[in-house]
């Protein structure tokens, strides 16, 4: 698959993974992990942090990484990257859910790299925090 000239670094990956990172999860498990590669990073499910009794069917865990690549995404907008998300599962890894490919110079389509960076999403990684005091009451 063919997704055009890139000139990331494995160090500027890594950079953008510190964001991913940042990502909600399910009951705080973090269960992504992260390859990297010459101009793109494999996204897989970490089944050592799954709640099997809570989320039998992996169901939250999935969506947790979903959030991880979402963030990926955000911070390469920020950086002027478009990227190129391929969904397709690998048949010899049932845990890779994602390849990342990267491309210089985001490109104007919906969902893009432009439309990315130019909704504020980037300046939430940072500042999300989850709420853990009782609500008053109604």
């Amino acid at each position: 698959m063919d997704h055009g000239k890139t000139n990331i670094t494995k160090d500027q990956i890594r950079s953008l993974l510190r964001y991913a990172i940042l990502a909600p999860s399910s009951h705080n498990t973090q269960p992504w992990r992260f390859e990297i590669t010459e101009g793109a990073v494999f996204l897989f499910a970490d089944r050592t942090r799954a709640l099997p009794a809570n989320d039998p069917d992996d169901r939250e865990l999935t969506i947790s990484c979903g959030c991880a690549l979402m963030n990926l995404r955000v911070a390469a907008a920020r950086e002027g990257f478009e990227v190129f998300v391929d969904l397709s599962p690998a048949q010899d890894d049932g845990d890779r859910l994602a390849v990342v490919f990267f491309q210089s110079g985001g490109a104007s389509q919906p969902g893009g790299a432009e439309s990315l960076s130019k909704t504020g999403l980037f300046l939430s990684i940072e500042t999300r925090r989850t709420y853990r005091k009782r609500f008053a009451p109604r």
